[in-house]
């Protein structure tokens, strides 16, 4: 049940409500004739109608790049120094349902064996505004792991459109009803029809358990399966970078012999070099060995490790794919 209104007209008073207050907007807009997540500062920037944002709003807390400390080669030691974490008050506009549930994963891995401070302060500072799907494709699966555009996981206030072109608006999180409340002059009492929702519809013979179950089993670890859905897998790693689940990233030190700044980058699992070793072993040496661990993070270590979704089934992994590699085809094949 909605808790307030969100008129059309005051959706660009809310962006300057967040902006004037030294906050960022961010949502979805088009850039190269693609809907991407990006900082806006008036509501004409903002997509009409979109299915999904071609990236995930998860680089907002946990950017491709970022540099954690900075260092100085000196005569006989290293000068290292730390930096600020940069974290703006930020406000995400437009996600869907689906991408707000994979943030119980991304909090319980920066908060496991340590405490990454470099999301968790981003993290802290965001307002997630979740918008429930009224349209959608073949690529969206979200009904076949377990959630819907009704879902409100992750999100701290969760939106329906309205038939009049605003928004029911329903504060769910603590930080939800303090964000409505910090811009209460934006939001307004009333009622208004919500627009209907799309259902994808479940992707026929996947079983959830089913799959846990065999990833669990050893045996499956070397089934000639994988090298048959995989095969024609390239390695590009686009499946990784635009998955709102996926959290690999690396450290490394890039500058010159006298200074230089220790970065944190995006990794990818799918990429020839990111389980080799120093001795120039390669455990996952080919590609269906590399492809099946992705799949063995989505619905295996991951939920098992965490108790978190690996996979939202938000399909943008199906979308950028360059060979037409489906991870649903996976899923019905380990369902069996």
């Amino acid at each position: 049940m909605a808790d307030k209104i969100l008129k059309k007209e005051d959706l660009a008073k809310l962006i300057a409500s967040v902006t004037g207050k030294g906050g960022r907007f961010v949502a979805p807009t088009t850039a190269a004739r693609q809907i991407v997540f990006k900082k806006v500062s008036k509501a004409e920037e903002i997509a009409p109608d979109y299915i999904l944002a071609r990236n995930s709003f998860k680089e907002f807390l946990f950017p491709q790049t970022e540099v954690i400390a900075e260092f100085t080669v000196c005569k006989d030691t290293v000068d290292m120094r730390g930096v600020e974490v940069e974290a703006p008050e930020t406000v995400v506009f437009g996600a869907r349902p689906c991408e707000a549930a994979s943030l119980a994963g991304m909090r319980a891995l920066f908060t496991w064996d340590f405490v990454d401070e470099f999301f968790t302060k981003r993290d802290d500072n965001t307002v997630v505004i979740t918008v429930g799907c009224t349209k959608g494709d073949e690529a969206c699966f979200c009904t076949s792991v377990n959630l819907s555009p009704e879902s409100t996981e992750g999100a701290d206030v969760y939106m329906r459109e309205t038939e009049d072109g605003g928004y029911a608006v329903q504060a769910l999180t603590d930080k939800g009803k303090k964000f409505v409340a910090a811009h209460a002059a934006v939001f307004s009492e009333g009622s208004a029809k919500a627009r209907a929702l799309f259902m994808p519809e479940k992707v026929p013979g996947v079983d959830l358990k089913k799959i846990s179950e065999r990833l669990k089993d050893k045996s499956h670890y070397d089934n000639p399966v994988w090298k048959k859905l995989a095969m024609k897998c390239i390695g590009c790693g686009a499946c990784t970078f635009v998955c709102p689940t996926c959290r690999c990233f690396d450290i490394t030190d890039e500058g010159t012999a006298f200074e230089g700044e220790r970065r944190k980058n995006w990794d990818s699992c799918q990429y020839d070099s990111f389980t080799l070793h120093a001795s120039g072993h390669n455990p996952r040496e080919h590609q269906p060995q590399r492809w099946r661990n992705r799949f063995m993070c989505k619905f295996n270590f991951y939920p098992e490790k965490f108790n978190s979704k690996g996979c939202v089934g938000c399909g943008r992994c199906i979308r950028v794919c360059p060979v037409r590699l489906d991870i649903t085809d996976v899923m019905q094949e380990f369902s069996k």
